[in-house]
């Protein structure tokens, strides 16, 4: 049996440049889930500080007839759980195993990932704060 069988199903074997930046450009998108994981972390603990424990964020959407809304606890998890994929995606032992194409793409939808879910963060805790009363006068 062929030990390098995947390599040749894949097209041919890395070159060690390939490897090495392949490295570099794994190591860079694992920092940004961790800065952007923190960043997640941050904003839920000022919602959950600073609006009271119940607050639901409001949802009359096609699941949820009745009026009630998302518990605010379950509305801040969903960009963290993705953030917190894409971060263990990084940690396969292959990873780093990427050509050029595949390297441009992850330095250009990486931080765009990382930055979504950011954003989504901040938009879900923006309207739970809201539904809690922190922004009336």
């Amino acid at each position: 049996m062929d030990s390098n069988l995947g390599d040749k199903a894949e097209g041919g074997s890395f070159t060690e440049q390939d490897l090495l930046l392949g490295k570099t450009a794994v190591k860079f998108i694992r920092a940004l889930c961790v800065v952007g994981f923190v960043a997640c972390i941050a904003i839920a603990l000022f919602v959950f500080i600073n609006v009271p424990w119940g607050t639901r964020m409001p949802y009359d959407g096609k699941y949820d007839r009745s009026g009630s809304g998302i518990p605010m606890q379950i509305a801040m998890l969903p960009c963290l759980v993705v953030l917190s994929g894409f971060w263990r995606g990084g940690r396969k032992s292959d990873a780093h195993r990427m050509r050029k194409g595949s390297r441009i793409g992850l330095y250009i939808l990486g931080p765009g990932i990382v930055v979504a879910g950011v954003v989504g963060q901040w938009l879900m805790g923006t309207a739970i704060l809201t539904a809690g009363g922190y922004f009336a006068g």
